[in-house]
């Protein structure tokens, strides 16, 4: 019962569902998101109603159902799932379901443990919290696959936008049916109880509790989401609002949950978030979107959808006039002020401003800017990006309300402002509405304080250019055309002004506020007195750049002598790198355009060096605005940097690589300072991160550009990455602990980079890099990184408030780009060094009996499902690994051997699985084919027949060549070509290795030979090209191996012969000579590999030629031979390819020894070698001898076969030919040696002598 889980696959779980349709890691074909997703419609449609809870009815259905299996085994299976549906209080039938699936995708033993499971008590307790445990996780991913819809539909790029919009319709059609049933599941989840509570294992329940209501919290915030998300795109009625209302009063805004008993303070992040979601979706409810409109229309109120009863109007005021008790009132208060203060007109004021106050006393601006800095909406998911749009509709009828200086400090709103502006669509809004109305505002009254205040008009600036490239298109131009320079009235002299007005001033004459003449401020321009923080400033009205001011404030801070920095100074000049950095991230094209600004930042890095105490956030801005010009101008950029003291620097010697890797030449650098003597104490690493970035697109550049002269800092720099970040960053203290994961992230990016190069490149940093990872304390690090595991994996993705964001997908890539940076190590390796510390970690037992082997644990990514890139990246590097290393991959998996190769090839014969991985496991067992027996075994799963039955062995369940031989069938051509070359390609590793088992298996499979050879038949086959090359080594394998006709297996006879039948061999005769140009060039495409076709053609043919098995054609033969001598002669005239002719050569040389006994082959070949031969005397030079031994060979058995044949008509155009024949002899005594070319040579000559 347990193992027919694998006839399950068509079903998916909600976690394989979620996967498909999500297209995590690779976009899956759209039909196959189409078939799940009809599948799927009416489970969708019941969300998670679709558990049904278990009743006295359906449990004696399912008892009466398995009566019959008497079994034991089956009984146990039966008992068990019993045992499940009272601790999940879930119908038995869906239980066995539920079972079936966990074996299928999560389980993670092997059959036979199952059955010692079921037996032992204390093992099935066991499985029971791991079922249990999968159980709510499917009902989560139920819910995310609902988001992903709903988030989706409407996106018209995105790639299934018609499936997705296609399934929401079929959802919703039947008006609210859906949302209603989602709300109720909310409801029902607030109001729920902890199941199984009662029930026979009520004590293993008990401990499961805590899990429990975390899941819960789960469900309510995956649920709310797709109530937020549902009303995006329709109009929530005034029935729907009242009744969120009084729901989320009810729950205290998350805050009185029933089971609050079983929480503690970690899940304090799941329950603001909560709270977050409620608030957000009832300022959705709101509709502030709708009353902006209104205000900009001037339009009567009379429409709005809570006016259009009088009865919803009171119960809604009712209920909101008990709030304001906690912080997440705020928000909402402050709407429903906004509500009366647009619909009400006068009437309201009183109302409004009442509510008003009581929101500002419920700090709600510092409350809305905590939900938008909260880890569920600082991301960039949908949902994110809508709750921050609603934000964006509560300043801009806010602003449009009220004037922003009747709000209070506008410190808080500016940072909100900051928060909503970096998505496009807000952005794009807000530009277009202008910057007199709404929250364009913002900007507008931040701009009055510039430069007085600058930080928040350029903060603004900042994340206005971050949105997108035409925001930072709008804030370039904004900066350059500014009206309006603000300062301290007291830093003018009393008589340089002269007064006007009532707080107006006159300036007499032009004003240079900076001590440079590049800025000025006109005579006679008016000022406007105001109060500033520290005083009056004036407001002074002419036309300012931006950017100018910008420049000067930088330049005033370069020409400070003193040590001390003023913090307002630093304030501002940090905001100016904010924005530069903003708008060079968003359109590098504007580099040029900011030159002047980026080198004065840039230079800001020498002064800010010298400082004892500097000021790291805006050290970390200059490098980062550094990294922004250094991708485009990188070796200008290090210069700069490199002399500016901050960085690393070491001293050449003779030995100078093995001396900056050991780090012995090293100066003492800035760098080094401010992270252990700063950022090491307070736990924050905005400057490494800096220096990391600057070095991730200067160092690969800079190889690319073989600059010499930036080597020995570069090394420097590099090695320091290695040694003392990169070796230690996973032990540092961190405030921040995303900053932890970065650190690693960009680290593993460099160290790709570099190893990623190709051989003209920079060969001397790259050879650094892998010796110090290789030798170093780095090496330790990148294992600990590859070493994570799946279980620790999985843990951090369940622990985020978003299952697209946050550090777990961030962990995922860490250890996706350690995977492949150990692999690129391996393959870099030079083999004359002697094992590294990390390949004897590798291929080694670890000391601890304890500790899971390194290589056990990258083995085991094949059970991580989130991202199949991850299981992709390890099958490569485990590929490398059984090739680099003497070792057995089967020890190093000791008793979970079975049970991983389980998953593999559960995973392999998944429909819907990522095609990539299926390569990679494909490419893993070709691989293991020649080096690892055991392993191969293993994956073939072959047992012998019982005795009795007839001789031979047949296929296990889990046997790969179950997928192998699907893949290849010719009735399912539904595979891409990739994964079909990887299938032929394990089934030629298994002929060429020789594995007369798995061979015989496959031999007796109908129509195995058929379907193999069926791309040989193709007419287009410029994606086939590999697989129809391993088809060619195969058959030509099997030739060689059988040697008569009796002994070839009837079908594939039939199979050569309609190859000779169909003209196919000239065909691919014809193919190879057309594409016999350009195959040693780089360059040429993975995909199409002539040279690797060539040589299986070359085998094909040879073994063919034997007429052994079957007779071709005299007329096929003399059109084969015909086709490689123009090929040859065709190379002779044009790239003289070495490697490509020597193949050639030697097919034409086998060919005619096997063939020149036929006449008409003779003349075929003596009419084409004069040319050849001349060719080949005017080249001989630039020939390698075994092409000329080839070919003169070739020329000497046509002569010798002519005597014996008395054909005396041909000794004429002989000896025409020995002309050529005696100036390669002479060639050849002048410069070559006694080799066999000219035994062959001497023989020629005496055939002259006798003709």
């Amino acid at each position: 019962m347990a193992r027919d889980a694998m006839d399950l696959q068509g079903n998916l779980s909600s976690k394989m569902l979620w996967q498909v349709i999500a297209s995590v890691s690779a976009w899956k074909p759209k039909d196959v998101v189409d078939k799940e997703l009809q599948k799927v419609r009416l489970q969708l449609l019941d969300v998670l109603s679709v558990y049904k809870k278990p009743t006295n009815a359906t449990t004696a259905k399912f008892k009466t159902g398995q009566s019959g299996k008497t079994n034991s085994e089956e009984a146990s299976c039966t008992q068990f799932v019993l045992k499940l549906s009272e601790v999940l209080d879930l119908d038995a039938a869906q239980c066995n379901d539920l079972l079936s699936l966990y074996l299928l995708y999560e389980y993670r033993g092997s059959q036979d443990e199952f059955k010692n499971i079921l037996s032992d008590e204390r093992h099935s307790r066991i499985l029971l919290v791991e079922i249990w445990h999968y159980y709510h996780n499917e009902r989560l991913y139920l819910l995310r696959c609902l988001k992903h819809l709903l988030s989706y539909c409407s996106d018209t790029s995105h790639p299934y936008h018609s499936s997705y919009q296609k399934c929401i319709a079929e959802l919703t059609n039947d008006k609210n049916k859906f949302i209603l049933s989602v709300v109720d599941q909310y409801e029902t989840a607030c109001l729920a109880t902890l199941p199984g509570a009662s029930s026979s294992e009520a004590d293993l329940v008990e401990k499961l509790g805590f899990q429990w209501m975390v899941y819960n919290l789960k469900e309510q915030l995956e649920s709310l989401q797709i109530v937020l998300l549902y009303y995006r795109e329709k109009d929530m009625t005034p029935e729907m609002f009242l009744r969120l209302l009084s729901l989320f009063k009810k729950q205290g805004f998350s805050r009185r949950q029933i089971n609050r008993h079983l929480l503690d303070q970690s899940v304090e992040p799941f329950v603001k978030a909560l709270a977050h979601m409620q608030v957000v979706l009832l300022l959705k409810a709101i509709d502030l979107e709708w009353l902006f409109q209104c205000q900009q229309q001037d339009s009567e109120p009379k429409d709005y959808y809570l006016l259009a009863s009088e009865d919803v109007w009171k119960k809604a005021n009712n209920s909101m006039g008990t709030l304001g008790e906690v912080r997440e009132h705020g928000a909402v208060l402050l709407a429903w002020a906004l509500v009366h203060h647009v619909t009400q007109g006068a009437k309201g004021a009183i109302t409004s401003r009442k509510l008003g106050n009581m929101a500002l006393q419920c700090d709600v601006f510092e409350y809305v800017h905590d939900l938008l800095t909260s880890p569920l909406l600082s991301g960039k998911m949908v949902v994110a990006a809508y709750a921050k749009s609603v934000v964006y509709s509560l300043v801009q009828v806010l602003l449009e309300c009220f004037h922003e200086e009747s709000l209070g400090n506008m410190d808080t709103l500016f940072s909100i402002g900051c928060e909503v502006f970096k998505i496009p669509g807000i952005a794009h809004n807000m530009w277009e509405v202008g910057l007199d109305r709404g929250a364009g505002l913002l900007l507008t009254s931040a701009s009055q304080l510039f430069p007085l205040d600058g930080g928040p008009a350029l903060n603004l600036c900042a994340a206005l250019a971050s949105a997108s490239t035409f925001s930072a298109g709008k804030v370039v131009s904004y900066l350059h055309s500014m009206t309006g320079f603000s300062e301290y009235l007291e830093l003018i002299p009393s008589s340089g002004l002269e007064d006007c007005a009532e707080a107006a001033k006159l300036l007499q004459a032009a004003r240079y506020p900076y001590q440079t003449e590049s800025f000025v401020i006109p005579g006679r321009t008016l000022g406007v007195c105001f109060n500033a923080a520290h005083g009056t400033g004036i407001r002074w009205q002419c036309d300012v750049n931006g950017w100018q001011v910008c420049l000067c404030e930088v330049h005033a801070m370069l020409a400070q002598t003193a040590g001390w920095l003023g913090e307002p100074c630093v304030e501002t000049v940090l905001a100016v790198g904010r924005v530069v950095h903003s708008v060079l991230q968003s359109d590098r094209g504007r580099v040029d355009d900011l030159s002047d600004l980026t080198e004065m930042l840039i230079d800001l890095l020498q002064r800010l060096s010298q400082i004892s105490h500097p000021p790291l956030k805006l050290l970390a801005e200059c490098l980062q605005v550094a990294a922004d010009v250094a991708s485009v101008y990188p070796a200008q950029v290090w210069e700069k940097v490199s002399q500016s003291g901050l960085l690393p620097t070491a001293e050449v010697g003779e030995d100078a690589l093995q001396q900056i890797i050991r780090g012995s030449s090293s100066r003492q650098s800035a760098l080094d300072g401010i992270i252990v003597g700063f950022e090491g104490q307070s736990g924050d690493y905005s400057v490494t991160l800096g220096f990391l970035e600057l070095l991730k697109h200067t160092a690969p550049a800079l190889c690319e550009l073989h600059a010499s002269k930036h080597r020995p800092s570069l090394l420097a720099s590099l090695v320091f990455m290695m040694r003392e970040v990169f070796g230690s960053f996973h032990k540092w203290r961190y405030v921040d602990s995303n900053q932890r994961q970065q650190i690693g992230l960009r680290c593993l990016e460099i160290f790709h980079k570099i190893l990623s190069l190709d051989g003209e490149a920079e060969s001397v940093v790259q050879k650094a890099c892998v010796e110090g990872l290789l030798f170093s304390d780095a090496g330790s690090t990148l294992l600990s990184v590859v070493a994570v595991g799946a279980d620790e994996v999985q843990l951090a993705l369940e622990q985020q408030t978003s299952w697209t964001e946050g550090t777990g997908v961030e962990l995922i890539h860490l250890v996706r780009l350690g995977l492949s940076v150990l692999n690129r190590l391996l393959l870099l390796k030079p083999t004359s060094r002697t094992a590294s510390p990390v390949e004897l970690a590798l291929c080694t037992q670890p000391p601890n009996k304890q500790q899971l082997h390194v290589t056990a644990t990258i083995v085991q990514y094949i059970y991580h499902r989130y991202d199949a890139r991850l299981p992709t990246l390890a099958a490569l590097l485990l590929k490398r690994v059984a090739v680099v290393f003497p070792m057995s991959l089967l020890a190093c998996l000791g008793n979970s051997a079975v049970a991983i190769r389980d998953v593999y090839v559960t995973r392999l014969q998944f429909s819907a699985e990522d095609i990539r991985l299926k390569i990679a496991i494909l490419e893993l067992l070709s691989t293991c084919v020649e080096t690892q027996p055991g392993l191969t075994e293993l994956f073939l799963n072959l047992s012998e027949n019982e005795p009795g039955k007839n001789k031979g062995f047949t296929l296990g369940k889990f046997s790969c060549l179950h997928a192998v031989v699907d893949i290849i069938q010719t009735n399912k051509q539904k595979w891409p070509a990739e994964l079909q070359r990887a299938a032929v390609e394990y089934i030629a590793a298994l002929w060429i290795g020789r594995n007369d088992t798995a061979m015989n298996v496959l031999r007796e499979r109908k129509s195995f030979w058929l379907d193999l050879s069926s791309c040989l038949f193709m007419d287009s086959v410029a994606d086939n090209v590999r697989t129809c090359a391993f088809v060619m080594r195969i058959i030509a394998a099997e030739l060689y191996n059988v040697q008569s006709y009796d002994k070839l297996d009837k079908e594939l006879y039939e199979v050569l012969k309609s190859l000779i039948k169909a003209d196919r061999l000239s065909f691919w005769s014809k193919f190879l000579q057309r594409n016999t140009d350009g195959m040693e060039q780089e360059g040429r495409t993975a995909d199409l590999c002539p040279l690797l076709l060539l040589t299986a053609w070359r085998e094909l043919l040879l073994i063919l030629a034997q007429e052994e098995c079957l007779q071709l054609p005299e007329s096929m033969k003399v059109s084969l031979l015909t086709q490689v001598l123009d090929a040859v002669r065709a190379q002779l005239l044009g790239d003289r390819e070495s490697t490509v002719l020597k193949i050639l050569s030697e097919i034409v040389l086998r060919l005619v020894v096997r063939w020149s006994r036929h006449p008409s082959c003779r003349r075929a070949v003596i009419a084409k070698f004069g040319g050849i031969l001349h060719e080949l005397r005017v080249n001989a030079g630039l020939l390698h001898p075994r092409i000329q031994l080839n070919l003169l060979a070739t020329m000497a058995t046509i002569i010798n076969d002519a005597e014996r044949q008395r054909e005396a008509g041909k000794k004429q155009q002989f000896v025409d030919m020995m002309s050529d024949v005696c100036a390669l002899l002479q060639y050849n005594m002048r410069h070559g040696d006694s080799s066999d070319i000219f035994t062959k040579v001497f023989a020629l000559a005496r055939n002259r002598d006798d003709a």
